[in-house]
């Protein structure tokens, strides 16, 4: 069903689906007529369409993605999930002291939503650009033992340093 083409002979304003009025075109000729109305009525307006995809991109750029959210979890953090009753699941994420809770219907999406609950509850998003290192929280004991240093590049071997083989 393409849009028609020819006289238009009226112009009602009609109530999308997001509650804007917006002009429909009446054709001289269209036998799809009701069915264009009912679609044009089921659909929102441009303007509701973008602002909605916005809201959406800015609440996905804050919710780190499946990977990051378990890379950003601390060492030692703890889950534990159960199965009820009526086949859905429970679960607790424990980590630097502090517990969150959640439900869902499946242990692979229920550990996501709770690894992404406890970086909410500590107020960890994610990078803001692709490349940016996300900000993980700090280390609540200082290390006693600082990472080591790798060797300089004259210390590491090559064919010109390597020892030479008696013989």
């Amino acid at each position: 069903m393409g849009v028609p083409t020819g006289e238009v002979v009226a112009r009602p304003m009609v109530a999308r689906a997001c509650g804007c009025l917006r002009e429909f075109q009446h054709y001289a000729v269209d036998r799809y007529r009701a069915q264009r109305l009912a679609k044009f009525q089921k659909t929102r307006c441009e303007v509701c369409v973008e602002k909605l995809n916005t809201e959406q991109r800015q609440a996905a750029a804050v919710v780190p993605k499946k990977g990051e959210a378990f890379r950003l979890l601390p060492e030692a953090a703890q889950f534990a999930l159960t199965r009820k009753a009526d086949a859905s699941w429970t679960g607790k994420l424990s980590a630097n002291g502090q517990t969150v809770e959640a439900e869902g219907d499946g242990p692979h999406g229920l550990t996501l939503a709770l690894a992404r609950a406890w970086l909410s509850a500590n107020g960890i998003t994610a990078p803001a650009e692709e490349g940016e290192k996300p900000a993980a929280p700090a280390p609540t004991g200082a290390a006693k033992h600082p990472a080591p240093k790798p060797p300089p590049p004259s210390a590491r071997p090559s064919l010109s340093n390597l020892p030479k083989k008696p013989g």
